[in-house]
């Protein structure tokens, strides 16, 4: 199990991880990239850090669709009545309040469950709030303030020059149809 202070900002090889692998609709559309091939190009995600993290080995995918037994765990109160977990597998993050699966980010992706307001309104913590990032939908007229928010909320971990281009692709992935 891992607390949130073990994932503080000065923890840049877990955050760079995340985004990198959180967003597996966020694309870049001038240079037609994914955000992990962004951060790739950038020199900002370790992936042998994240590779490790989450247990992945060569055949991992193959063996189990990315599943493990063990999973590194976060787990966090959202509300008295409320608890967040978050398991991070080699091939997949799989999220659950209170016990039941709300989300996913693998392969077969199941995102765009907290709509962008609802989750502005009620967290205030910028480490929480960059967990469920992956979870939002995001409405077409929000997404100048969605990109904003969230390009500030980057600068927690990243060199403030990339954040208007990261928050820019996760937005993208994250807009409703």
């Amino acid at each position: 199990m891992i607390s949130l202070q073990e994932i503080d900002f000065s923890n840049r090889n877990f955050w760079s991880g995340f985004i990198a692998t959180s967003f597996p609709t966020a694309l870049e559309e001038e240079t037609d990239m994914s955000l992990t091939e962004l951060m790739i190009e950038n020199g900002i995600c370790d992936t042998s850090w994240w590779d490790n993290f989450t247990k992945y080995y060569d055949g991992v995918l193959e063996e189990s669709d990315g599943y493990i037994d063990d999973p590194e765990t976060i787990l966090c109160e959202l509300a008295p009545t409320q608890t967040l977990t978050i398991q991070f597998h080699p091939g997949d993050t799989v999220y659950y309040i209170n016990d039941k699966q709300i989300a996913c980010t693998g392969g077969h992706y199941n995102i765009q469950v907290i709509p962008f307001r609802e989750l502005l309104s009620s967290i205030k913590n910028k480490q929480i709030f960059l967990l469920l990032l992956p979870l939002l939908v995001i409405h077409q007229q929000d997404k100048d303030e969605a990109a904003q928010i969230i390009s500030g909320a980057l600068t927690e971990v990243f060199d403030k020059r990339f954040c208007s281009q990261y928050a820019a692709c996760i937005v993208n992935g994250l807009l409703s149809e």
